[in-house]
């Protein structure tokens, strides 16, 4: 693809000098491209990004620059202009004549992939990555069945050898070969899988999965449809409780990015692949460049990115050998390296000037908050805890009563450090401010059953909904100093099977006490004595008493206007229906008076009310905003500031957060959250009850 104009020319005599050591101004040569030119490169470069963003804002003449790192490493980026957001990228990989002791193109053989050249990839970064090796913080895995790839069986240890793990997609297959009861036995016997009543029953991607396992040098695979007994709760419920041990213990996870179920296989192995075939481009005689290798962005909306179960696998896993579109790529803590491309393992020098906060190479990124990999925190971190359940919610599982099991290897490596653990999901640290959470456009509640009204999990935990999730407060209580000083005015506890209440929010209390007064020592501590609770109330099963908040709250009967024009029907909800995205409507007390705020689900169907309708709301928490430390808290997030002529002129806003609750038989159901003007409250008749809040 030769070019003969004036903008490659001047992109290859920026490469040139980076490549000889000289200095690029600010290392960035900024420039519009046009779809009207005539040249190839050029015309190659828009439609890259037309294609990887095709409902994103660009435009034909987006600004565009190319980025030139002291790695020697050329990336077009473009996001319309905002530098510090631009999240669309295409990195150009120059030949090895033209740099070849830098990061550089190479070629791989287009239809098998060499398990001899990846076998390098875990040797030099068990050898050269002491922060890629085994992590001393994860429990050993004990109780274990993994695959033998040398003798074709399962074989079961007390205590895990060396092994690595396979991360892949169900889907929905007929008579797909399982490991229950009934056939544990016989599958344990040497070259069970090879059995013609077993292997033809045995997946593609799994069987590519134990060749993948045994060329690269290791003998035991784990893969959950063999290495869980599926119809034994005892050992499904332990495996899942060592899903983070399972796989942070692992040499490597084999990621099967692109297969649509577990019959896809792994391209490339036993089957011909197709490796992508880039373009050279020329951006002069003497300057050759190829496009690098797919980046997250990319690969984030196959399949395997879409699956719950997925998301901690990936994050779980210290290194991951990643089988995606007929090419592979390796991530560790460390450095990504794909086919196609010299790396570390093939004398380049280490690039580390593209390491980000989470250890990886920046380009591979999918956004500031996308993680690849997750690691024991030093300290809890409500923001990073809120990005894990905002990317995780977004992805689909076949069964909803898993919407915890499968973030719960995440949930136990952050409770080493997170004071008091979690609850349904919820961080007993943070519990206040986690209460807040909102459910974003699409987001369902999760249900029993279609068409029932009772949910699978707490109303009061994100997990109550499948979807995008958010907690909006999350940025502003991190900031130093916080724009919003939040603090708790309920005692929440709930009970055990045991019939023990216990507080579920004591940390947070205790930390704001330490904080008042300074130390330990001449504490209240009557805050933490516990109440006797009476559990009749609750009309269901022990084991699920947990799932209930026991709390005594300030609690008002307010009435609720649209927000906007035309907001759709009104408060009365049905879980049934779908409607359009969410419904915003002011608070405001009998005269019409605003005082507040109330956001409902999209989920729900609201219908018209007697004009005279109200809905109960409970307060949870109480807050300070502080103008001065944000410019847009009164103009985005806290609008009711400046409507409410007492307030409109104050630098700081003070204001409950507030469930709206509906009833049901003694118990209390959160249904929509909102803001109150703290001084308005205490206008209205408000009354301090107990609540139990499912």
């Amino acid at each position: 693809m030769a070019s003969t104009c004036e903008t490659c020319a001047f992109f290859s005599e920026a490469i040139h000098k980076a490549i000889q050591g000289e200095a690029i101004d600010d290392h960035v040569v900024r420039l519009v491209l046009s779809f009207d030119t005539n040249c190839a490169t050029c015309k190659y470069i828009l439609e890259h990004f037309a294609r990887i963003a095709p409902n994103s804002p660009l435009r034909p003449t987006c600004p565009m620059r190319l980025d030139i790192f002291p790695q020697k490493r050329f990336f077009f980026r473009t996001g319309c202009g905002c530098w510090d957001h631009s999240a669309y990228h295409l990195e150009l990989l120059p030949s090895p004549e033209l740099a070849p002791t830098s990061v550089h193109h190479k070629t791989v053989d287009p239809e098998k992939i060499d398990i001899g050249s990846l076998k390098r990839w875990p040797e030099y970064c068990e050898k050269h990555h002491a922060n890629c090796r085994s992590d001393s913080s994860q429990p050993a895995v004990t109780d274990i069945i993994l695959i033998d790839a040398q003798d074709h069986c399962l074989v079961q240890f007390p205590v895990a050898p060396k092994y690595t793990t396979l991360s892949y997609v169900w889907g929905v297959l007929p008579d797909i070969l399982e490991t229950r009861i009934s056939n544990f036995a016989s599958l344990q016997l040497p070259n069970a899988l090879l059995g013609p009543d077993v292997l033809g029953r045995l997946p593609r991607t799994i069987q590519d999965a134990i060749k993948v396992t045994r060329e690269m040098g290791e003998r035991y695979l784990w893969v959950d449809r063999l290495c869980i007994v599926q119809d034994d709760e005892a050992n499904k419920a332990q495996q899942i409780a060592s899903m983070a041990s399972i796989y942070a213990n692992s040499e490597f996870t084999i990621i099967a990015a692109d297969g649509a179920d577990a019959n896809s296989g792994l391209q490339g192995i036993s089957s011909p692949r197709t490796f992508p075939t880039l373009p050279v481009l020329e951006l002069a005689p003497d300057c050759h460049m190829r496009p690098g290798p797919e980046t997250e962005e990319a690969r984030y909306f196959a399949p395997w990115h879409n699956r719950a179960w997925t998301f901690q696998e990936r994050l779980l896993s210290r290194r991951s050998l990643i089988f995606f579109r007929g090419s592979v790529i390796w991530q560790c803590k460390t450095s990504i390296w794909a086919e196609g491309v010299a790396g570390e393992p093939d004398g380049i020098a280490p690039d580390d000037t593209w390491r980000t906060e989470n250890k990886r190479p920046a380009h591979l990124a999918f956004d500031r908050h996308f993680m690849l990999q997750l690691e024991t925190p030093s300290r809890p971190d409500f923001r990073h805890f809120e990005g894990l359940v905002r990317q995780y919610c977004r992805r689909k599982m076949t069964y909803q009563a898993d919407g915890l099991r499968a973030f719960s290897g995440i949930l136990d490596v952050l409770s080493r450090t997170y004071d008091g653990g979690f609850l349904y999901g919820m961080p007993k640290m943070f519990f206040d401010v986690a209460m807040l959470w909102e459910p974003l456009p699409g987001a369902k509640p999760r249900l029993v059953a279609p068409g029932s009204n009772a949910l699978l999990f707490p109303s009061w935990s994100w997990a109550a909904f499948q979807g995008s999730v958010a907690n909006n407060l999350s940025d502003d209580i991190s900031r130093s100093p916080p724009a919003i000083d939040l603090s708790p005015v309920v005692k929440w506890y709930n009970v055990g099977s045991d019939g023990k209440a216990s507080f579920v929010n004591l940390t947070q209390h205790l930390f704001r006490l330490v904080r008042q007064q300074g130390g330990v020592q001449g504490l209240d501590l009557s805050f933490f004595n516990t109440p006797t609770i009476d559990m009749s109330k609750v009309a269901v099963d022990k084991s699920v008493w947990d799932s209930f908040l026991h709390g005594s709250v300030m609690t008002a009967a307010l009435h609720a206007q649209p927000a906007k024009e035309d907001p759709g029907p009104r408060l009365k909800i049905s879980w049934e229906e779908e409607v359009a995205p969410f419904v915003e409507y002011h608070l405001t007390d009998s005269a019409g008076k605003i005082l507040g705020w109330l956001k409902v689900p999209s989920t729900r169907r609201l219908t018209e009310l007697p004009g005279d309708a109200r809905c109960e709301c409970v307060v949870i928490s109480e807050c300070r905003a502080h103008g001065a430390r944000s410019k847009w808290l009164k103009q985005i997030y806290i609008p009711e500031w400046g409507m409410i002529e007492e307030t409109r002129e104050l630098d700081e806003f003070e204001f409950y957060n507030v469930l709206w609750v509906e009833r049901r038989d003694g118990v209390a159901y959160r249904r929509g959250i909102g803001r109150v003007w703290k001084e308005g409250w205490h206008r209205q008749n408000f009354e301090t009850r107990d609540i139990i809040l499912g």
